[in-house]
């Protein structure tokens, strides 16, 4: 077409418009760019900028951009597509309802979030009066609006608005459409976080066999439901039908995705932890340690995955009194958070009082009280006000290490600040635990006679 057209032609711009798709297709979006803006370039001049295939190719430019997270260019061109847009149709068309939907999703990833619900709703209008309200694409408009009110934790709004999506979805698609099963996922996680367990096993239930409907015995889908099952039933108590459900997804996720890929080694990290809280150590570890193998492989070793595979192989050797082992899992996992997180991070502060309570146990105090001090320290700048039960629990653990130790005056400064704590949180100062004697405190205050 440039040979017998030339360059600049209407016709030619089409073609770089079609290639631009074309690699859209392919999520080659630097590609696909360079042909937009190509056909933008002729049609602009050739067409005029009030032409609709000049807005069309901006409005397929700014998409690009969008998934590139150049966010400005892309609400630029979604604007001018926009523009010409209310001028060829009126606010209430379909295409009017897309891009304002594009111009919301650019403003909540830049977490302009009344700007993006203001454009959501109005999105939401302009399709229900082109369309109607029960059309597949309203129903995505809600299910957007759903995923922006869960982002915000606003579980109530976010639940309408999935509950509105769902009922046009089962009037207007097959009953075993993609959509209806994301939608009904989404319905079980909200009831999940909200701690209403029998709603969320109902509809993730629900899901579950449409997607056998949809996908046959085995599918990686499948094997994801099958695992928030799992884990919902763990949250209600139910270890046994919890097990089943892992286990099954387990198999699933071997079967489907191979022995060494990252979900493998979630679902065993989550049978690993009932085992642990079961008591069965051997199998707990097992478990554990295979989790590790596959996030090691994947992810090498300095992922903040490794170091919480790390702690709960620490948890293990703990529990099981093989304290040198877990002081070693500790230690690596606290060099990995540290690189990863950052030296004031939470898990740090966590790591660091485990490896407290072990060297305790282990018998050295000086490391111990080390291992504390750098946990309280944390905490003060992390959990201060959300959690002062934590700060004073640390402070306790400190308190009967000077004891230990036989250091009364830092002894008392400890215990008296964590009781003071637990007071001022409204929770009993018995919380606190004294643990063992003051050092040779029988041989400076040997025991009296009574009083006569």
């Amino acid at each position: 077409r440039v040979n017998s057209l030339g360059l600049n032609h209407p016709d030619v711009a089409t073609t770089l418009n079609n290639i631009g798709r074309i690699h859209v297709q392919r999520d080659e979006f630097d590609e696909a760019l360079q042909y937009y803006e190509d056909a933008l370039r002729i049609r602009g001049a050739r067409l005029g900028t009030d032409s609709l295939d000049y807005a069309a190719t901006a409005f397929n430019a700014g998409q690009s951009l969008h998934q590139k997270g150049e966010y400005d260019r892309a609400l630029y061109l979604y604007h001018e597509f926009l523009r010409v847009a209310l001028v060829k149709f009126t606010k209430n068309h379909r295409d009017v309802a897309v891009v304002l939907s594009g111009i919301a999703q650019i403003h909540q990833e830049k977490k302009e979030y009344d700007k993006a619900l203001e454009l959501y709703e109005e999105s939401l209008q302009a399709g229900k009066a082109a369309l109607g309200e029960y059309h597949s694409e309203v129903a995505m408009l809600l299910n957007r609006i759903g995923n922006f009110h869960f982002e915000r934790e606003n579980l109530d709004a976010a639940l309408q608005a999935y509950r509105d999506g769902l009922r046009i979805e089962r009037r207007v698609l097959e009953p075993d459409h993609p959509n209806i099963i994301v939608t009904l996922s989404n319905l079980g996680e909200i009831h999940r976080q909200r701690s209403e367990w029998d709603e969320a096993a109902k509809l993730y239930g629900e899901a579950l066999e449409l997607q056998h409907v949809k996908f046959g015995t085995e599918h990686e889908d499948i094997a994801s439901t099958l695992n928030t099952l799992g884990l919902i039933h763990d949250q209600k108590g139910d270890t046994c039908l919890s097990l089943q459900y892992l286990q099954d997804a387990l198999l699933m996720r071997r079967n489907v995705l191979g022995d060494d890929h990252l979900d493998v080694s979630a679902t065993l990290t989550y049978i690993g932890t009932i085992f642990y809280r079961k008591n069965m150590l051997k199998v707990a570890m097992d478990l554990f340690k295979e989790s590790l193998r596959i996030r090691r492989s994947a992810l090498g070793r300095d992922h903040r995955d490794v170091a919480f595979t790390l702690y709960n192989i620490a948890l293990v050797h703990q529990q099981r009194g093989c304290y040198e082992e877990a002081i070693e899992c500790y230690t690596e996992t606290l060099r990995v958070e540290k690189l990863v997180l950052g030296d004031g991070h939470r898990d740090v502060s966590m790591t660091l009082y485990k490896l407290g309570e072990v060297h305790k146990a282990h018998g050295d105090l000086d490391k111990a009280l080390e291992s504390f001090q750098g946990a309280l320290t944390i905490e003060r700048n992390t959990v201060a006000a959300d959690d002062p039960a934590t700060i004073a629990r640390t402070l306790n653990e400190i308190g009967n290490i000077h004891l230990a130790r036989g250091d009364v005056v830092p002894m008392m400064e400890a215990f008296n600040e964590a009781a003071r704590i637990y007071r001022s949180a409204g929770l009993s100062p018995n919380n606190l635990v004294v643990s063992g004697h003051l050092y040779a405190f029988d041989i400076s205050c040997p025991e009296a006679a009574p009083a006569a």
